[in-house]
């Protein structure tokens, strides 16, 4: 716990120091702090990574946000990622898996995911499946929905297998997710990128009571994938580089 609160510590640090940009007027840097934001501004949050059983007392009835000091049971084993992406825009958020300098592995912090933000207020979405022994799902849809500017809730929006049906890659899991063979990602010797990639939206109302919409706009494009459209413009700049070089 004192790992992770360091952490926290250390990010809101360094983004004190460098989002100045014009139009942010949220200066709450830490995942672990309350907030209310408007259109525009930076939001910052979390997503930890570990077993199921850890986001829960020892009842297994209440479920923690991570930054709650009761939650103690994230360990050595556990991975935390922070983003601030500006509130109401579409945004894809991406952790790197495949590159030989990532020393991230979902597999091995026990599979697990929760976003969080918040303390007093504190938000934390259900943990959601990332990996187990055998499979990789490399696609998310997280809502954040906020009432008046203060995040209220994190849900993760499942939209079928219907995107990867017919691909060899895949395995639909639960019919509810596709996932990828382990084996065939580049962490495991494969040809597939196992990234992770997050397309993030909003809803419900900023601090000045204006209708956040993003989400609308991804609910219309769900049968596209913004990792899709991203990996296949990386693989399109990478092969016209190739060519000039």
């Amino acid at each position: 716990m004192a790992r992770f609160l360091l952490l926290c510590f250390l990010f809101a640090a360094a983004l004190t120091s460098s989002f100045t940009e014009a139009g942010d007027e949220n200066r709450v840097y830490s995942p672990c702090s309350d907030s209310t934001v408007a259109i525009g501004d930076g939001f910052t949050f979390g997503i930890a990574f570990a077993a199921r059983d850890s986001f829960f007392g020892t009842n297994r009835s209440v479920q923690y946000s991570p930054c709650d000091r009761r939650r103690l049971s994230l360990n050595s084993n556990s991975e935390l990622a922070v983003f601030r992406p500006k509130v109401d825009e579409i945004t894809l958020l991406t952790i790197n898996t495949s590159s030989s300098s990532s020393s991230f592995r979902p597999d091995s912090s026990k599979g697990y995911m929760v976003a969080f933000a918040g303390a007093k207020y504190a938000a934390r979405s259900v943990p959601i499946m990332v990996a187990d022994n055998d499979h990789v799902v490399t696609s998310f849809t997280l809502v954040l929905e906020f009432q008046k500017g203060r995040l209220e809730n994190l849900f993760w929006k499942k939209d079928g297998c219907s995107k990867c049906s017919g691909d060899a890659k895949f395995v639909c899991l639960n019919k509810e997710e596709c996932a990828i063979k382990r084996q065939s990602c580049k962490n495991q010797g494969g040809q597939v990128d196992c990234s992770l990639g997050i397309q993030l939206a909003f809803s419900g109302t900023d601090k000045h009571y204006t209708a956040l919409n993003s989400w609308y706009e991804v609910a219309n494009l769900k049968q596209y994938s913004l990792y899709g459209l991203y990996s296949n413009l990386k693989n399109s700049l990478s092969s016209q580089f190739s060519n000039i070089f």
